[in-house]
């Protein structure tokens, strides 16, 4: 059985001015949204955020359980050790492409 849908973890630094990851792409889901982590009613659950806060001069972490690029509806299985090519999308710098490694079904949960 295919997963449905895949998390995209990193660490975004910035050397300029606060900037905001507003979306992301990739041809690898139907689906490319910027997810958090939230508590609700003692449960935890995923929920879709507009953007992204890059701080000046700073970094933020994209991880398990708080900030991710989740991947909807997935066009193929997605091989271990495989590159996907994503593009992020800022409100000031644009678009920046790279290439995301794919882990292992449990990346999603390690420490």
């Amino acid at each position: 059985m295919m997963a449905q849908a895949g998390a995209g973890f990193m660490v975004i630094a910035n050397a300029g001015d606060a900037d905001k990851l507003v979306s992301a792409k990739s041809g690898v889901s139907e689906i490319v949204e910027l997810h958090t982590h939230i508590e609700e009613n003692g449960m935890k659950a995923m929920r879709k955020v507009d953007f992204i806060d890059v701080p000046a001069n700073g970094a933020v972490e994209l991880k398990p359980g708080s900030f991710h690029v989740m991947f909807i509806n997935l066009k193929e299985r997605l091989q271990q050790g495989a590159m996907l090519d994503v593009t992020l999308v800022f409100e000031k710098a644009g678009e920046v492409s790279l290439k995301m490694p794919v882990m292992g079904p449990g990346a999603m949960h390690a420490g």
